[in-house]
């Protein structure tokens, strides 16, 4: 996937609050299907049209043009729109359409304003018409997997528990995403790491927990003002292992908290909100603000041809600036600003996560792939030199694993995540290891 793609991917997508009232619901599914097929038809002039005037200098006609050629490079021709769906936000309308391309489908997030601009645009992971292999050191007769729901208050999320058949009450764990809106997979493309994970370690006598991030299951509409990481993830997460403590086939005294990347990152936080988590595991989990990774990411994407062109210098320019904004704390809680709104970055930009962990005085592992361009061995080295002093903190590199720690070659890049791999299993064994002692 080329770099212009990579960069939406990667961002979070939330909105500003508001009321007003609309038109039918059909209008913009129409809106929102005509400029679809313009984009399709490659008439990326006459789309553009649909855009607000700030939406249209961020993303002019050529970008847009190379924004779905990437697309097309990935996933093949364009066949048809399969479904669109409207929801409403505030002073917005989000419309979700769903697409078939010749080798997977892509939901288009387009948000509209009042007056039925184009103030958003987002598209969501390919789903890959490639199936999921699973792991060759998982073996599924030696565990089951029971459908249950982690609630919040109102909010009532899918999950699915693995749990070994044998050995009970037995050590568990509860699995928690990284940014943006994860399935209880952590699907992309024919990958499933979170799946990986709890069929690896239910294979050898560990019980996993995983489930839907609220923003997947619920969209816009988990979105509430004030929105931060606390909605997003920590209260789920924390739920989660209230859920856990109810289960008879779970060992109370031996229930571990997994985060990758972003939920790595949070991983301390969540654990100074409950005192039942026997230890943390953190999977490339930055030890900066998502903010230094935003700026970072955008250039090395930009660079991955070895060159930064107009376009993309601009890119790279917008985004530092949005992120100067930000820290001068000139933001409202509900301005909507690199992608989140304000209240979001301000709660962000009060976490330290490794002043946190040194607060702890659980055990702490902390594993990092040295191919990883998202959190890189500088983030592993900062753990490193931070908590040297703790006794129960456990580090581990490896060589050749990317951000979803799965093996890759050459320059990292985002094309390898929709490749067919899995976890590497020297991973695996190193959890469940560290588990049992």
């Amino acid at each position: 996937m080329e770099k212009v793609i990579a960069v939406v991917l990667t961002a979070i997508l939330f909105l500003t609050v508001g009321g007003i009232s609309y038109s039918n619901d059909l209008d913009f599914e129409n809106r929102a299907n005509t400029f679809v097929n313009l984009l399709a038809k490659g008439d990326f002039n006459e789309a553009e049209k649909f855009f607000s005037e700030t939406v249209a200098n961020a993303l002019p006609t050529d970008a847009l043009e190379s924004a779905w050629g990437s697309i097309t490079a990935t996933l093949g021709k364009f066949n048809s729109i399969l479904e669109t769906k409207v929801t409403e936000y505030g002073e917005y309308k989000i419309v979700i359409v769903t697409c078939n391309f010749e080798l997977g489908t892509l939901g288009i997030q387009i948000t509209f304003d009042k007056e039925a601009q184009i103030v958003g645009l987002y598209f969501l992971p390919p789903q890959f018409k490639a199936t999921y292999v699973p792991p060759s050191y998982a073996n599924p007769n030696t565990f089951t997997e029971i459908e249950l729901i982690v609630e919040t208050g109102d909010w009532k999320l899918s999950a699915i528990l693995t749990l070994p058949q044998k050995d009970k009450p037995c050590p568990a764990v509860v699995l928690v995403h990284g940014s943006g809106p994860q399935d209880r997979d952590e699907t992309i493309g024919p990958n499933k790491p979170f799946k990986d994970l709890a069929w690896g370690l239910a294979s050898r006598g560990i019980a996993v927990l995983r489930y839907e991030k609220r923003t997947k299951q619920y969209g816009g509409k988990s979105l509430k003002e004030g929105f931060t990481v606390n909605e997003e993830t920590i209260e789920d997460a924390i739920s989660a292992v209230e859920l856990l403590l109810q289960r008879k086939e779970i060992d109370e005294s031996k229930i571990f908290l997994l985060g990758h990347s972003l939920g790595g990152m949070l991983a301390p936080r969540i654990v100074m909100n409950t005192g039942r988590l026997k230890g943390i595991i953190m999977l490339a989990g930055t030890i900066r603000d998502l903010l230094d990774l935003i700026a970072r990411q955008t250039k090395y994407l930009a660079s991955l041809d070895d060159k930064i062109d107009e376009k993309e210098a601009k890119q790279i320019e917008d985004v530092e600036n949005e992120v100067n904004i930000i820290r001068s704390l000139k933001i409202e809680k509900n301005e909507n600003i690199l992608g989140a709104p304000g209240s979001y970055w301000l709660d962000l930009m009060n976490y330290n996560p490794l002043e946190t962990a040194k607060k702890l005085n659980i055990p702490i592992l902390i594993l990092q792939g040295d191919r990883d361009y998202q959190v890189t061995v500088e983030d592993f080295k900062g753990w490193q030199e931070g908590l040297k002093s703790k006794d129960k903190v456990t580090f581990k590199l490896y060589r050749g694993l990317n951000h979803l720690f799965m093996h890759g070659d050459g320059k990292p890049n985002p094309d390898e995540y929709y490749k067919v791999g899995n976890v590497a299993q020297e991973v695996v064994e190193d959890i469940a290891e560290w588990i049992r002692k």
